[in-house]
């Protein structure tokens, strides 16, 4: 869930999915020094893009994980329909089911021809009595056949006028769903509480529908739509943490925390990098910044990074900790640092 080619500040990770796999992200290797540490007492889902890369993270993961979220289907065209699930995806929830987790499939409205989040495919959709029709018995086809503990609702850059027919939405599909199917929506971060209803979410009508909600608590600052700055840094994040929690029970919210890191070149280029590819980047210039909760380092040529690691995780799990949540929520697994218990 990141959002450095979709047009506002905070999205999610299927485009930052295609950047890294792009980029030949192996990730899921072993980093011992900054190995996370979770409290035993916090759900911790781990979201991936079905392939090698997160299948090997998931393995190394296995015995921190509650729930993995696979990032897999996508609205079609005109909001008509929902996208069939990869093989590769079917494999990564067989694979979870196997080391006794539950899966979640995420759903999304990315418009391909932008590689952005689209408020006009999400409205398609949801204004259509039959487009929800067809979408809601592909989810549902999903869950009976692909093995599915869940639907993750990851739809972004939604507008006020969407509030009622998302509603709508999540209300139909949790009249289709079997009961043991579960419902999660990822949320955006905002400064204030208020800020929710102008970005189409209606959390006092959406919340008896909605098992769990991911605050999406990364992209603060990225490569193309800020100054260099942190990924998600804490002031930030714990403002994010208030206004939703005064809106629904902690103990409904995971937080999203990122698991990977952005460059800003000085001649204005860059991109995203894993949490490993920063630190051998940064080498002996990288400096721990304890009032965000991340890592950067300025480079000999100039070259700013900010990366958000395992120890990242750490320190916003026992925020979470404090602030009464539910668990945590990595984007994603195979560009992160190792996940533990403690």
């Amino acid at each position: 869930m990141s959002r450095h080619r979709v047009l506002r500040p905070l999205a999610t990770g299927l485009a930052l999915a295609t950047v890294l796999s792009v980029a030949g992200c192996s990730g899921a290797a072993s980093t011992t020094g900054h190995d996370a540490v979770v409290p035993a007492s916090l759900s911790v889902e781990g979201y991936g893009v079905p392939g090698a890369a997160t299948l090997k993270a998931m393995s190394r993961d296995r015995k921190a994980l509650d729930i993995v979220g696979i990032s897999s289907v996508n609205l079609t065209t005109d909001g008509a329909g929902v996208a069939a699930s990869s093989q590769e995806a079917l494999k990564t929830a067989a694979s979870a089911k196997a080391d006794h987790l539950k899966s979640e499939l995420l759903v999304t409205n990315i418009d391909p021809s932008q590689g952005a989040f689209s408020d006009s495919l999400a409205s398609a959709m949801l204004s259509s009595a039959e487009n929800r029709s067809f979408v809601i018995a592909g989810l549902a086809g999903e869950i009976e056949h692909g093995g599915y503990d869940g639907v993750q609702i990851d739809f972004e850059s939604l507008s006020k006028a969407d509030s009622d027919d998302l509603v709508t939405f999540v209300s139909e599909l949790r009249s289709t769903l079997p009961k043991s199917a579960t419902i999660s929506m990822t949320l955006p971060a905002v400064a204030a509480a208020s800020d929710y209803a102008g970005a189409g979410f209606d959390l006092k009508r959406l919340n008896p529908l909605v098992g769990r909600y991911v605050l999406m608590a990364y992209d603060e600052h990225g490569t193309g739509f800020t100054a260099a700055g942190p990924v998600g840094g804490l002031p930030w994040t714990r403002q994010a943490v208030s206004a939703l929690t005064s809106q629904v029970s902690a103990n409904k919210v995971d937080l999203g925390v990122a698991g990977y890191g952005y460059t800003w070149t000085s001649d204005g280029r860059g991109g995203v990098v894993t949490a490993a590819a920063a630190r051998k980047q940064a080498g002996s210039k990288a400096r721990w910044v304890a009032a965000q909760g991340e890592w950067t380092a300025t480079l000999s040529n100039g070259t700013v990074i900010w990366w958000s690691d395992g120890e990242s995780l750490t320190v916003r799990s026992n925020l979470a900790k404090s602030s009464g949540l539910h668990g945590v929520a990595l984007w994603q697994m195979s560009s992160g640092d190792k996940i533990t218990r403690g």
